[in-house]
Formats: C-alpha cells, sequence, structure tokens
C-alpha cells in the first residue's frame, strides 16, 4: 500500500480516477498477506460508517449528540425548488447565510456562504467524513467577513448525489483539524445498489429574465453480490438576470447627447450567465469479506460563468479616458504614439459633458496621436467570465480487528480549477493598434490541489467499574497546493511610454497575471488526535478531544474539545462544549495578488491585492501571517415533548488573530516608485493597496432555535419546523489604519442579525404540499468601498410555496412559486451612484419573484 501511495502522490488528478483503484487492490492485498492473517475478524461484525459527524461512536445519533447537530435528508433537498447546495442549505439551517454576489469579480463564480456569521473557510466542509478540498477562487468581495476566504465549492456537487446531510454547528478543530471553527458540513452520498431518479426542472423569474434549465439523475447498481456502484449527473443552465438603472454619470452623458451610451450603461446587477454547467458524482462500496470494506467516491464538474463589471465613462475613467484638466476645464486622454513624445498631441477639452468635435475630428486623421474614445464614444462596460472545473477522488479501506479496534485508512485528492477572462474591454498599453486594439483577455488561471492521508481507529471497551468509553485516535498528513498561471501577454502588456503618460496597465477591471506572480505555493501539516467518550452514567455524557497538529511554515498547534449531554428526565435534556480551534491561512491567501477595481469616493478606482511579503504592503504594516486561534463556547437545550422536538442552542465564538483584508491603502507616488523598483511593472495603474492581516479579534455569539411540530390538518400528515437564528458580531479589537469603519459595520452588521425559516409541509393521499416563511432582519448594506452610498435595508418577510402530485408509483409533477409576493429589498437612496437601487449583499437577493416546473421519474 505504502508504494501504491507513494506512486499516487506523484500523477495528477485526472489520472488518479484509473490508478486508484489499484491501491485499494494493494491495501486489500497486503491486509490479506499481512500480520492480519494470524487473526480473523468475527464475521458476525457488521461494519458500519460514522452515524453523524460530530462523534466517533459508531452508534451516535443526532437525537442524543452533546452538540448541535441538523440532519438534512437528501429526498428534502431534492423538494426544496432550488438546485444550488448553497440555497438549500441556507433554507434548512438558521445561521447559514448566502448572497448572489453580483460584480464580485471570482466570488461570483463561487459564492461565499457563512456559517454563525464567521467567514466561509471557518467551516470544515467533508464528503463521506473525509475532508474536501478547497476551491481555486478566494474571495475578493463579499458580504460581511467573507472577504478574502478561500472556502470548498458547494456548487459542484448534485443535490440528488446525496443521501443526507449533517450539519455540526459547533467547534470541531480538536476533533477534524483546521478550518472547523464554525463547525462541519458533513455531505453523505447516496449508497444504494439498486434504483433510478431523474428530476428535471424549468423555471424563471417574475421578470421573464434568469431561466433556468436543469436535468438531473441516479442510478444504484449492483457490484457484484457485496458491493454498489451509485451514480449521480447533473446538467444545468442559467440565463441572467438584470436589475439596473441607469447610473446617473451615464444619464448625464445621454442628456447631452451622446448617443453611444448604452441602456442601461451601467454594469448587469444580477445573477450571471451559467453555460453548460455539468456535475457528475460516484460513490462506490465493495465487502472484501466480513470484516472488510473497500470504498471509493469521487467527481468531476465543470461550468462557464460570465457576469458583468462597471461601465466605464468615456470622460472620467482615469488611466482609459480622462485627461488632465487644463485652465480648469476637463479634457480627453490622448496618447502620443510617437515613443519620444514629438507627436504634439491636441487637448481636446469637454464642455457640458461634449468633447470638442472640431478638435476629435481633427484627432482621428493624426497617425501620431489617439485617444480611446474613437472606439468607445459611448463608453464601455466590461463582461467578467470563468471557466471553473472541479474533480476530486478518495478511496480507502475499513474494518474491524479480532481485537474490536474499527479502522479507516483513506486517501484523498482534489483540485479545484478557475480560469478567468475578461471582454468588451482593452489594455490601454496597446493603444498603439489604435482601433483593432483587442477586446478580449485571457486574464490567467488559480489551480488549488489538495491531497489527505488519514488513518483512524476506534474501540468500545466497558471500563473495569462497568463504565462504557469509546476511544478514538488517527494520524493525517495533508498538503495544500496553490498555483496562479499568467495570462496571455496582452492582458499584462506593458508599453513604456503609454505607462509613463498614465494609462492603465493590463486588461482593464481585471488585469492578467503577469509571469512575475505565476508560481506555487505549498502548506502542509501532520497531525495526530485522540478522541474519548463515554456514558457515565444512564443520564450524563461526557466527552473530549486533543489535536496536535505540525505546520511546517506556522509552528506547532494543540487544541482541545470537552462537551456533555446531561437528561434531566425522559424528554429534556441539557448540552454544551467548550473547545479552542485554529485555521492557518491557506497557500492561496499567503501569496494572492490580484488587482480588482471598485467605487472609491464617487469613482472607479484600481485596487491592487498584494502578499504580506510585498515591501510596499510592509510599509504600510504588513507582516507575515500567522494561525486564526479560537474560543468556541455552545450551551442548549433539547426537548421532545408530545411528539415536539426542540432544540434552543446559545454559541459564543472569540476569533483572535482573524485572517482578513484589511482596508485600502491610498497610494503616493512615492509608493507607487516604490512598487515599480520592487518589479511590480503594472504599479502606475493602481490608487490602493491592501492587504491580508491579523489585526482583528472578533466575537460572534447568538441563539440557533430548531423545532418540528407535528399538527392534524386533513386527515393527512402535517408537519411544521422551524429554523431561527439570532446572533451578533463585534469586532473587539482592530487596527483602525487596517479596519476603516465601513469595513467595520461591513463585518458586524454586513449579516442579518436575525433570521427565521418555518416550513409546513402536507402529505395526503397522492398530493403533498409545502408553504414556506423566510424572516430577514435588517443588515449593512455598501455598494462602494468608501460607504458614501451605504444604507440599512429593511427587514422582509419572503413566502414560498410548492404543490407535488404523484400521478403514479414513478412519476411525480411540481409546481411551485420562490418569493410569492415578489418582495425587493428596500431602495437604496443613493443608488443611482452605482446604477443599483437594491442591497448589493441582500441575503435573499434582489431578482424578485421566482416560478418553476419539475418532472421526477423514480424506479
Amino acid at each position: 500500500m505504502k508504494k501504491c501511495l507513494s506512486f499516487l502522490w506523484r500523477i495528477p488528478s485526472l489520472a488518479l480516477m484509473a490508478i486508484l483503484p489499484l491501491c485499494f487492490a494493494c491495501g486489500v492485498v497486503s491486509a490479506q498477506e499481512g500480520d492480519s492473517g494470524e487473526a480473523t475478524a468475527d464475521p458476525d461484525d457488521e461494519i458500519e460508517e460514522l452515524t453523524v459527524v460530530g462523534s466517533r461512536r459508531l452508534d451516535r445519533s443526532a437525537a442524543d449528540s452533546p452538540v448541535p447537530v441538523d440532519v438534512i435528508d437528501g429526498e428534502d433537498m431534492l423538494a426544496y425548488g432550488a438546485n444550488d447546495m448553497d440555497e438549500l442549505l441556507s433554507v434548512a439551517v438558521p445561521s447559514y447565510n448566502v448572497g448572489i454576489e453580483p460584480i464580485s469579480d471570482a466570488a461570483t463564480f463561487i459564492r461565499p456562504a457563512m456559517l454563525r456569521s464567521l467567514a466561509p473557510d471557518a467551516t470544515l466542509v467533508l464528503v463521506n467524513g473525509k475532508r474536501r478540498h478547497r476551491a481555486a477562487v478566494i474571495a475578493l468581495l463579499g458580504a460581511g467577513a467573507a472577504g478574502g476566504a478561500q472556502a470548498p465549492d458547494l456548487s459542484a456537487i448534485p443535490a440528488i448525489a446525496l443521501k443526507r446531510v449533517e450539519v455540526l454547528r459547533d467547534g470541531a478543530s480538536a476533533q477534524y483539524g483546521s478550518d472547523a471553527i464554525a463547525g462541519i458540513i458533513n455531505l453523505v452520498l447516496r449508497d444504494s445498489a439498486d434504483g433510478i431518479t431523474i428530476d428535471s426542472k424549468l423555471g424563471q423569474h417574475y421578470e421573464g429574465d434568469g431561466q433556468q434549465m436543469s436535468v438531473a439523475a441516479n442510478i444504484g447498481l449492483p457490484m457484484t453480490d457485496f458491493g454498489f456502484a451509485n451514480l449521480s449527473f447533473e446538467w444545468k443552465e442559467n440565463t441572467a438576470t438584470s436589475r439596473s438603472v441607469q447610473r446617473g454619470d451615464a444619464q448625464g452623458l445621454i442628456d447631452a447627447g451622446n448617443s453611444d451610451v448604452r441602456q442601461p450603461a451601467a454594469q448587469i446587477w444580477g445573477s450571471p450567465d451559467i453555460y453548460d454547467d455539468f456535475k457528475i458524482f460516484g460513490n462506490f462500496g465493495l465487502e472484501i469479506n466480513p470484516a472488510t470494506d473497500v470504498y471509493a467516491f469521487g467527481n468531476w464538474s465543470e461550468r462557464e460563468v460570465v457576469g458583468g463589471f462597471y461601465f466605464r465613462n468615456p470622460h472620467t475613467r482615469n488611466g482609459v479616458f480622462r485627461g488632465p484638466v487644463v485652465d480648469g476645464v476637463p479634457t480627453v486622454k490622448v496618447a502620443d504614439l510617437t515613443g519620444d513624445m514629438s507627436g504634439n498631441c491636441p487637448v481636446v477639452p469637454i464642455v457640458n459633458n461634449v468633447p470638442d468635435a472640431d478638435v476629435l475630428a481633427g484627432l482621428r486623421t493624426n497617425p501620431d496621436c489617439y485617444s480611446l474614445i474613437e472606439k468607445f464614444p459611448g463608453g464601455f462596460t466590461p463582461n467578467f467570465g470563468g471557466q471553473v472545473a472541479d474533480m476530486s477522488i478518495a478511496g480507502g479501506v475499513r474494518g474491524h480487528l479480532e481485537n474490536g479496534w474499527y479502522y479507516d485508512f483513506s486517501a484523498t485528492v482534489g483540485r479545484s480549477y478557475a480560469l478567468f477572462y475578461i471582454f468588451n474591454t482593452i489594455n490601454p498599453q496597446l493603444l498603439t493598434l489604435r482601433n483593432d486594439i483587442p477586446t478580449h483577455y485571457e486574464a490567467g488561471a488559480y489551480t488549488e490541489t489538495d491531497r489527505v492521508f488519514n488513518f483512524g481507529m476506534s474501540k468500545q471497551r466497558t471500563l473495569d467499574n462497568g463504565i462504557p468509553l469509546n476511544i478514538a485516535w488517527g494520524l493525517e498528513y495533508r498538503t495544500e497546493m496553490f498555483r496562479i498561471t499568467n495570462g496571455e501577454p496582452n492582458s499584462f502588456h506593458i508599453n513604456e511610454s503609454l505607462a509613463a503618460q498614465g494609462f492603465g496597465v493590463g486588461s482593464n477591471g481585471f488585469a492578467g497575471f503577469p509571469p512575475s506572480d505565476a508560481g506555487i505555493s505549498t502548506v502542509s501539516a501532520q497531525s495526530a488526535y485522540i478522541d474519548l467518550e463515554s456514558d457515565v452514567s444512564d443520564d450524563l455524557l461526557v466527552g473530549g478531544a486533543l489535536r496536535f497538529e505540525r505546520w511546517p511554515d506556522y509552528g506547532n498547534t494543540l487544541d482541545g474539545k470537552v462537551a456533555f449531554r446531561y437528561d434531566v428526565n425522559y424528554d429534556v435534556a441539557v448540552r454544551g462544549a467548550v473547545s479552542t480551534g485554529f485555521r492557518v491561512p491557506t497557500a492561496g491567501q499567503a501569496n494572492l495578488r490580484n488587482v480588482t477595481t471598485e467605487f472609491n469616493m464617487g469613482a472607479l478606482a484600481d485596487i491592487a491585492t498584494l502578499p504580506p511579503t510585498n515591501p510596499v504592503a510592509q510599509q504600510k504594516g504588513a507582516t507575515a501571517l500567522t494561525p486564526e486561534k479560537s474560543v468556541n463556547l455552545t450551551f442548549g437545550v433539547v426537548a421532545s415533548i408530545n411528539s415536539i422536538d426542540l432544540t434552543v442552542d446559545y454559541y459564543n465564538i472569540e476569533v483572535e488573530d482573524r485572517i482578513a483584508f484589511t482596508s485600502r491603502f491610498n497610494l503616493t507616488p512615492e509608493d507607487i516608485q516604490a512598487l515599480l523598483n520592487a518589479g511590480v511593472a503594472d504599479a502606475t495603474s493602481f490608487s490602493s493597496v491592501r492587504f491580508f492581516s491579523n489585526q482583528q479579534t472578533l466575537r460572534s455569539s447568538g441563539i440557533d432555535v430548531v423545532a418540528s411540530i407535528p399538527i392534524e390538518l386533513m386527515d393527512g400528515t402535517t408537519t411544521v419546523t422551524v429554523a431561527a437564528n439570532i446572533g451578533e458580531v463585534e469586532l473587539e479589537s482592530f487596527n483602525p489604519e487596517f479596519t476603516s469603519e465601513n469595513r467595520r459595520k461591513q463585518i458586524e452588521d454586513g449579516q442579518p442579525g436575525s433570521k427565521l425559516t418555518a416550513t409546513l409541509n402536507h402529505d395526503q393521499g397522492q398530493w403533498s404540499a409545502m408553504l414556506r416563511l423566510r424572516y430577514f432582519g435588517e443588515h449593512y448594506d455598501s455598494p462602494t468601498n468608501d460607504g458614501s452610498v451605504s444604507y440599512y435595508p429593511d427587514p422582509a418577510f419572503i413566502f414560498d410555496t410548492e404543490v407535488r402530485y404523484q400521478i403514479d408509483e414513478n412519476f411525480t409533477i411540481t409546481g411551485g412559486l420562490q418569493n410569492l409576493s415578489d418582495v425587493y429589498p428596500s431602495d437604496n437612496p443613493a443608488g443611482e451612484v452605482a446604477g443599483l437601487i437594491y442591497a448589493e449583499q441582500s441575503p435573499y437577493g434582489f431578482n424578485g419573484g421566482y416560478y418553476y416546473a419539475r418532472v421526477t421519474w423514480r424506479r
């Protein structure tokens, strides 16, 4: 087995799909030929997988867990109208929030989702109990504390592939390792050896846009008489939505007679186009003998996502159109193409929002001078796209030894890839091509490749005093690799003469990654843990865990957890846990360099994200990143009275040295020269910089309530489920030079302070119906960097409904409405500045009502 894994480590992920089964065979052969030949496991022992995340006891269920765990059945996931995994979880889990992320650079492709108001990468994601790899995308923008996060891509997983979803709402770093600060999401795949399900859906928004088509299928197949192969597939496409209004400055151009400004000129505020969204997932298991199983699962997915960027005003966009102010009059930016500044280019004044037509006419015939206003007289709005791919393979062997120990050895490799491109834009450094300047650029790519090797053992034994004790221990090695691939040469090309004249560098809106940024960064860790759990009496369960991790780049850490559950009586129990946690910077966060465009002080500006090791970042106070440290407290009550199930859990999470973006530092001419001296050739186009730092201490606290209430209604089966959260986020300490007042409000108030989901499900004969109420409290919304157009949208009530009819034992038809009453966020009084009158980070979006129909066939 060791030789197989050594070989496995060196080959690309795609090849693993074919090679890994050979490693399973090696493991089986070595297990049969090694020491196990001296002792045979009891044939009556049945191999079971972990029942619920958060405990390593094989017989643990959510109902008797010492910490809050939500278990969502796969069929319930399919019953909801949305196909996206993030949206499905946001309905079922009280403190889980996700927005639509319009114009958020790469965050538009992989939306950041938050559990208990912490960053997306503070939640560990597992598939079948194994760590899921990170996405390649780092959320350069995002609501609340999401900015800068690098978390797994849940949207790569088709809902039809899931048997159930387990959500642990408690810190678990001491049990599962780095990232499990807010909690854990464990996606358990279907494992049936028979049956077929095909599901097709068609829907669109009330406005007539945002059409969605999807087809999904799942099939279970036997793999000999002792195994299964369960395969899932999904294809989906979404057309874009737009809730934009004409930006005020664009309307001023139109009012002045500019007929080349499009309607609306503003960026497209809405959901992006999603093309050819394919997902494939496979889950395989085979019993080798009564005491040994081998298993494997993996996925492949890809999609293309296209969204919009900010409108570039032909009179005011720095580095492209805006010239110097001459005698108090603004002018058009004109390039001298001679190379030695001998072109004697004319000054084109702008009077009453109109360039001087006579001077422009002469400019068009001048071979030595050129202005982009000739190609884009009405300005332009870039479109940003990405091709996103995700693949993984995992496998292992597990079983029982003769002495009663349960073991599980596994290897996992996952890769996420995001290729970025931008079109309907230009690189001003190519102005020598005049009107033949390219308008489409491949900007480069990010690739994240994670590998995990894990060995764990557990055993239930009885102590001399008769008290049962579950013992679990394990070892883990993992490595994370982040690669930046440079873009095409035109996307980062620099013309020294044009750069000296103040023209922007790189494809405008999202500059291509130059070769100096390309490279590979890696972090790795080795860890060991021990986990104990015991029913010390009929009423009291206690558990504890310790985990040691060694990070060559960040030092060592030791974290612990203590949990308990006390049954007050047959109907009521109290539970609680205290734990410490940690999260190291990802390889991407520690080495990211990127340029984005944002609104700042009422105008567009290019913001550079620099690694903390950059000389200019260090001049602004940057230091090498260190791990986050956290303390997590949970205390709750569990009750089951007269068939009513109720849980109420208080949580309090403190995160010290939080890894987060700083606010923007405006650059002086001296700063720009220092960047140039450091080899940052495109520095002349930057207006400000930011970087990751550890300068915040954040506390997130609140109460989660989950209830299930059966009621009698119309001779059918009716259940009301409620999931509610009241939470608060506070920055207890921070450097005010690193965190602006606007950024503080985004972190503390960027997510709703309260959220409620109440769902009524009724089944009667062949009919089923669902009515859902969603409530979102007030939150802070700021679509600009300086907070100049920020506001607090009003709380909102959203209703969804769905009706299903089972035609026969195979066919079911469904129709539904989401956001039944077509609710939009309250208007932003200053929204015309950015062209968006609704809340950019609305937790329920701003697309309005949506209706859909679906057909499901089962056999």
